[in-house]
């Protein structure tokens, strides 16, 4: 009887053992989830003060190879037009046969805006000694191509609108293990709104996007 009692006493202490185990697994798992799950966005390290456009630029890698690529922005304004090359590679040579600059207008142009004085950007190419002008955003993606760092990310989801904004609603980014998760702000004119958006890009491009609400209505968005 004394045997059969100790007997028992072992099967149940063994039980609670390896339930006690297997909770503890459970939570472990939870715990992991749960850490895997509260990553939080980063503040996206450019300043809205300054075109943070034309500084993303300085970070671009050209999907292809070229004799010669460059990008540029157009400014007009009191009867002066100014060219300024933010980013380039290649031969240098090429950029003296550059004499024809592109004339852009409210019709074309990458991130074209501004009123009452006008800006855009654009690119030139130059392959088999042919030289290309890049005008539109179609052409800027096709540009780029593979996504290689967060500045691409961000251009290529300004082409489809998304901004980046001070408040943190459309201010963030997460490192993906195959792209960007991105925080942006979706302007809308009439009424006056602005929408937090998340963005997912992935290295090939391709993104989808979710709307996380709108976050400021009225004159305060302005």
């Amino acid at each position: 009887m004394r045997y059969l009692i100790i007997t028992i006493a072992l099967i149940f202490t063994s039980c609670m053992k390896k339930e006690s185990e297997k909770i503890d697994i459970i939570n472990e798992t939870k715990e992991i989830k749960n850490v895997d799950g509260t990553n939080k966005f980063l503040k996206i390290p450019y300043n809205l003060r300054e075109n943070y456009l034309d500084s993303l630029a300085k970070k671009i890698v050209p999907n292809s190879k070229y004799q010669y690529w460059q990008y540029a922005t157009y400014r007009q304004g009191s009867d002066i037009e100014t060219y300024i090359v933010l980013n380039e590679d290649g031969d240098s040579s090429f950029k003296k046969k550059i004499n024809k600059k592109p004339r852009p207008n409210y019709n074309y142009g990458i991130f074209f805006g501004g009123h009452p004085n006008f800006r855009c950007n654009y690119i030139v190419t130059v392959n088999n000694n042919k030289i290309y002008n890049l005008k539109t955003e179609e052409e800027f993606r096709d540009f780029i191509g593979t996504i290689d760092n967060l500045e691409e990310a961000i251009l290529l989801a300004r082409t489809y609108g998304y901004q980046l904004d001070n408040n943190i609603a459309g201010n963030g980014y997460k490192n993906l293990p195959n792209g960007f998760e991105l925080k942006l702000m979706k302007y809308h004119e009439f009424p006056t709104r602005k929408e937090s958006v998340k963005i997912v890009i992935n290295r090939n491009g391709f993104i989808k996007t979710k709307s996380l609400g709108i976050y400021c209505e009225g004159t305060d968005c302005n």
